[in-house]
């Protein structure tokens, strides 16, 4: 399921909408009104986008989408009245810009607001307007080329080799950003930074350079939807579905299935004592027990320390052998922490023993039966399976009870 994921974070919606973009400039982009309804579209596009961008505190998205706009709606119809040499305005803003969303893209997302999302959003906009006040002055910059030192010919390709080696270097970043990090904005820069090269490919006077500028706004802006979407039904810590998923889960489950709740035993004091960094090892460690335990089962976060695991179609005595070794996993497993160097005032503690944490957990589980006049609405299984987590816990923890 995860490598599926991966490769249709790759193919959705970045390659998809880059070969549409291929199809529409080349049997399309003809067509009567067609440049009409591209105009009223693109426009939309970044209204839209800047919108989200500013509502999901993504500052990234939004310098890259400031450059597109700048590109598409400030210096392409402007280019024809500032060219010193045909198509320097358009070739130059290309090179600033492939060069300006590699840098952006290398960062962190933060609110628009803040210092850190500000500062994003002023490096393409004083980028492109101060690299093409120097262009002004000395515009042969553009003309540097890597050609001696090849053996084909990079002409054939329709680009001045410092728009193919900065484009190059875009792509690059953002494609080993996205391999790495697996950030659904970093593929969307790796093919905004593709369709930016075929824009610049077509000319600044083409609807060819208008469709991949638009469609690559329209990548950017499914991106970040799908991106906040993942973050509101999947927990960012431990990759589990939120109890938003969960609810969705009980209601595919039907009139029988199983719910039990699996608690973190002593999570605050844990907390407390050792600080955010060692309950998120915790917690981590737990979910990867979870996962591990009876496949038709399937675990969501519920809260802080307390995770959910739904068995849909199947009684709470069919599920506790599952949970009774789940328990006995996570009690067997030896966790281990170490003193903060910082906090110490040291580099290195190589002095310091390992904290042993007892690491055990309590659990609690109720039933959903099929039966007329017997079954019960959600919020009473819950109540029901979290009673018996509390009950275990007052116990003193470390039990599976029902």
């Amino acid at each position: 399921m995860q490598k599926v994921s991966v490769v249709r974070g790759w193919v959705w919606p970045g390659l998809m909408l880059f070969v549409l973009a291929i199809l529409l400039s080349n049997f399309a982009a003809d067509a009567f009104g067609f440049a009409g309804t591209l105009g009223v579209y693109r426009v939309l596009v970044y209204v839209v986008g800047f919108t989200l961008c500013w509502h999901f505190r993504r500052s990234r998205a939004a310098a890259v989408l400031l450059g597109l706009f700048m590109m598409d709606m400030l210096l392409r119809p402007s280019s024809a009245a500032l060219v010193l040499g045909a198509g320097s305005v358009w070739d130059a803003s290309g090179v600033l810009f492939l060069f300006l969303m590699a840098v952006v893209a290398a960062m962190r997302d933060r609110g628009l607001r803040s210092p850190k999302g500000f500062t994003q959003v002023s490096i393409v906009l004083v980028g492109l307007v101060g690299g093409l006040l120097l262009w002004a002055v000395r515009p042969e910059f553009l003309s540097w080329t890597w050609q001696p030192f090849l053996p084909w010919d990079l002409g054939i390709l329709g680009l001045s080799d410092g728009i193919l080696v900065t484009g190059l270097f875009a792509a690059l970043v953002t494609g080993g950003l996205a391999l790495g990090r697996r950030h659904r904005l970093d593929k969307a820069f790796f093919w905004i930074a593709l369709s930016v090269l075929m824009a610049l490919r077509g000319g600044s006077e083409s609807v060819e350079s208008t469709i991949y500028l638009a469609m690559a706004g329209l990548i950017l802006i499914i991106n970040v939807l799908e991106k906040s979407y993942s973050l509101s039904v999947r927990d960012d810590i431990t990759g589990l579905p939120t109890r938003r998923a969960l609810r969705r889960e009980i209601k595919r489950a039907g009139s029988r299935y199983a719910l039990a709740f699996v608690g973190v035993d002593g999570y605050y004091d844990l907390y407390d004592r050792h600080g955010r960094d060692a309950s998120d090892r915790v917690i981590k460690k737990v979910a990867v027990h979870l996962g591990e335990s009876d496949r038709t089962g399937r675990a969501f976060r519920f809260s802080n320390h307390d995770f959910a695991v739904v068995y849909p179609g199947k009684g709470r005595n069919d599920v506790l052998a599952d949970l009774e070794s789940l328990r006995t996993r996570i009690e067997d497993f030896r966790f281990s922490l170490r003193p903060n160097a910082k906090r110490a005032g040291e580099a290195e503690p190589p002095h310091y023993p390992a904290v042993r944490w007892p690491l055990t957990v309590s659990v609690g589980v109720a039933e959903r039966g099929g039966r007329k006049g017997w079954s019960a609405r959600y919020g009473a299984i819950a109540r029901s399976a979290r009673g018996a987590l509390h009950r275990g816990r007052k116990a003193g923890g470390n039990i599976v009870s029902k």
